[in-house]
Parts: C-alpha cells; structure tokens; sequence
C-alpha cells in the first residue's frame, strides 16, 4: 500500500506549529540581514567610453598614416590600448598614491625577495578589481571595486583621464613622427639640389651632413685613382686630395657613420641624396612638399580636436550602495534557510520525536502485554471509565453494572 499526503494534512501540520516556524522564518532573516551590516561592503564605479571612427581616419594624411579600415581592427586597436594603460607600472603607481600596498614605496626600492613577493601579489589583486571589456565595436568599458566609495570614485576618474590622454598622445605622436620623416626628406632633397657637383668638394664640410661628406669621400678616391695613372702619390694635387680624405673620415668617423654602419642607412635617403637628376629631384620633392601640407594642417586640427574624437558614453558616478553584500539578496537567503530549518523542525518533532501513543505501545512490548489505544473521547461521555489520568481505580457506574449482572 503505498503512502498519500494529503493537503489537508499537510496545512494541519503548518497551523500546528504556526508560531515555530513564525519565529524561525523571522530569525533567519533578522539573522541574515543584520549580517548584512556587518560584513565589509565592496563598492563599484565604472565609465565607459566611445572612440569614434574619425580618431583612426584623416583623409588629409592617409597616404602617409593609413587608417585603420576594418572593425575588428578597431576593436583590437582600442583594447591593446586600454590594457597598455593598465601596466603594472600604473598599476603600482595606483596603489602606492591611494595606499592600496602595505609598503608604499617603490617597486625599484624593493631589494629582498620577501619584500617583492608581497608587492606582486598586492598587484595582482589590485588588477583583479579592475573590469575592463569591449560593449561594441568602437565602445568600452571600465569597472573598478572598493572597499571606500569615494576612494573608488577618484579611481576610476584618474582611469578615465588617463586612458583619453594616452588615445591623444599616440595618435599625435604618430602624426608627428610622420611629419619628422617627411621633413627629413625635404631637408635631404634640398641639401643635394643645392649642393650641385662643382659645389660638392668646396661645400661638403659645410654642409656637416654625413651622406654628403660620404659622397664627397667617394668623389676624392675615384680622383685619387685618376691622378695615380699620370702622377705619383707625391704630387701635390694627389698630397691635397688625401689630406682632404682624412679630414672627411674624422668628420664620418664623429657622426659615427663607418663602414660597419652603412648597413643601417635608409634605403629611400640614397637615391634622393645621390640623383644627378635635377628634375627628378625637383618631382619628388614637391610631392613631398604637398605631404609634408597637409600633414602640417592635420596635426593642426588633430591637437584641436582630438578630444571630441573620445566620448564619453557613461561617467564615473560615485556608487551609492553596495554591490556586495546586498540586503534583498541576503533576506532572500534568510527566508530560505528559514524554510529548511522550519522543514527540520516539523520532521524532528512529527518523525523524531514518540507521540504518547507510540511510547506507550513501547513500554506494553516491553512488558509483554497489549496496548488498546487512548480512551480519552470515551472519558467524556457519562459512560466513563477513568476519572482521571492519575487514577487507574474503577469508576462507580462501572462497579454498579458489574453488581447487576452478578
């Protein structure tokens, strides 16, 4: 036969003991949610930001600093960036300004092992509490948690100053390193169209420019070569050039450029240092002229504008209740430990726990004799057979009806 539970019992059961589990679901929670106070809280600032397309694009200088065309690459882009922010060194620079470390001193002024173990993983913790993800393909965000709202606040908000001034900073120093090459270029092409082949041997000192001091060297040995077919080494014309010789290789040797370093020459210097060709000198020169412009007018308008280029979607806030412990979630988990240890105790005292009944059927095997139940109803009728529960001595209308039938 198998076992039913019916509702109807089960809601006896809970009516039963409505004052137990009353009071238990009431203190697990009070329990829990005063818990809740007590525990450190963990707060939590966060921004996010927005790099618009125009940061990795200028159509002014894409010839010479080609954008970046697909969005993955723009994805990629700003995440390396964002995590080159967020190196150790700032990392450690953090910590020590806002005494997140137990030893605020430098990581260079860290000599014993202990003393560095400690820094590393006081590091690692720290940069545990920093969140940062890509929410699109041109946005970003960055959470930090702390123990102190207005400690995480400040945080978060040198993060953000930090990270919008190292997007500025690379992005003009490309251009500028740009600019820098191409105004190499310039100087070299109108230094080798001034310096035409007559002028070279008289104005290659002058000029202190060590790939012309290179071509006047080459010019002197093939003169030298030249006048050794007429003359002997002491002639004097051959006498002047050599001495010249030596006087060019002290300068080369000066700026450092010797034959061991000639390797190391950009390839597209030669051929405009070393072209005879006046009008080919003079072509690649106003193209570079033109570059040379526009990038002037882009690093204009970049240092202008390249802020508006960053947005900011979401501003550090300063965090108003904690993440961590929260009071909903810490009642719900009172209530829930109410219910288990309200089920506990219904079982121990419904299962557990001998009724009367039970005990004394337990007592009657152990004393070998037979157990008829609770006569309790029967007792209050007329017809009773006990008094009372602590006297076991017949009663008088049971003594009368055995004198009857006697």
């Amino acid at each position: 036969m198998e076992d039913k539970i019916y509702i109807k019992d089960l809601l006896k059961k809970i009516f039963k003991y409505k004052l137990a589990i009353s009071l238990i679901l009431i203190g697990a929670t009070g329990f829990l949610i005063s818990m809740s106070y007590l525990i450190p809280k963990t707060y939590r600032s966060e921004f996010e930001i927005n790099v618009y397309s125009k940061y990795f694009k200028n159509g002014i200088i894409s010839e010479v600093v080609p954008g970046v065309g697909s969005l993955k690459e723009m994805t990629d882009t700003i995440n390396s960036m964002v995590r080159e922010v967020m190196s150790d060194e700032y990392i450690d620079e953090l910590g020590i300004e806002y005494k997140f470390y137990s030893d605020l001193r430098s990581s260079e002024e860290l000599t014993t092992y202990g003393e560095r173990y400690q820094r590393a993983r006081e590091r690692m913790f720290l940069r545990e509490r920093f969140k940062y993800y890509s929410t699109g393909v041109q946005s970003y965000k960055v959470l930090f948690s702390g123990k102190d709202p207005l400690i995480t606040l400040e945080v978060t908000k040198k993060v953000l100053e930090r990270i919008k001034t190292t997007f500025v900073s690379k992005r003009l120093e490309t251009i500028e390193l740009a600019r820098q090459s191409l105004f190499q270029k310039l100087e070299s092409i109108n230094l080798t169209r001034k310096i035409t082949d007559d002028e070279v041997a008289s104005n290659a000192l002058a000029s202190k420019n060590p790939q012309v001091l290179k071509s006047e060297l080459l010019n002197i040995e093939q003169s030298i070569s030249s006048l050794l077919k007429q003359f002997n080494r002491n002639h004097p014309r051959i006498r002047n050039l050599e001495n010249r010789k030596q006087t060019i290789s002290k300068w080369l040797s000066e700026f450092n450029v010797l034959d061991s370093q000639e390797r190391d020459i950009e390839y597209s210097e030669a051929p405009l240092i070393m072209s005879g060709d006046s009008k080919v000198a003079a072509e690649i020169a106003s193209k570079l002229y033109v570059k040379y412009n526009n990038i002037n007018i882009a690093l204009e308008i970049e240092r202008k504008n390249l802020n508006s280029y960053i947005g900011v979607i979401q501003r550090p806030q300063l965090p108003t209740s904690p993440i961590f412990p929260k009071k909903r979630i810490f009642a719900s988990l009172g209530f829930v430990l109410g219910l288990v240890l309200c089920f506990i105790y219904i079982f121990y005292r419904e299962i557990m726990v001998l009724r009367q009944d039970d005990y004394l059927e337990l007592i009657a095997q152990k004393l070998e004799t037979t157990y008829f139940g609770d006569f309790s109803q029967i007792s209050k009728t007329k017809n009773t057979f006990i008094k009372d529960k602590n006297d076991l001595s017949p009663s008088p209308d049971l003594m009368d009806r055995n004198d009857n039938l006697s």
